[in-house]
């Protein structure tokens, strides 16, 4: 699972092209958070699928202007195993 991180302007357009590009990537999104701050809005994308297809996602938000700042985090998972 990945989390991609966005600042963008507050302004619910943008976050629409957001959606609508989200929606055309061959991912599951598995949680979305969205937090308003002074001018900003900070998205939180928790997504999970093949890499190749969240490059693609990156890729494409990136190149639109209102995202201000964007960034792909690979969350790790850990598993315990106990012997007895």
């Amino acid at each position: 699972m990945n989390t991609i991180k966005l600042k963008i302007p507050q302004s619910m357009d943008s976050v629409g092209r957001i959606i609508s590009i989200v929606r055309r990537a061959k991912i599951d999104v598995k949680r979305l958070e969205l937090v308003s701050l002074d001018s900003l809005y900070e998205l939180e994308i928790y997504v999970e699928g093949a890499a190749d297809e969240v490059q693609w996602l990156v890729a494409k938000l990136d190149k639109l202007p209102e995202v201000l700042e964007i960034k792909l985090m690979p969350i790790i998972t850990a598993t315990a195993i106990v012997h007895r």
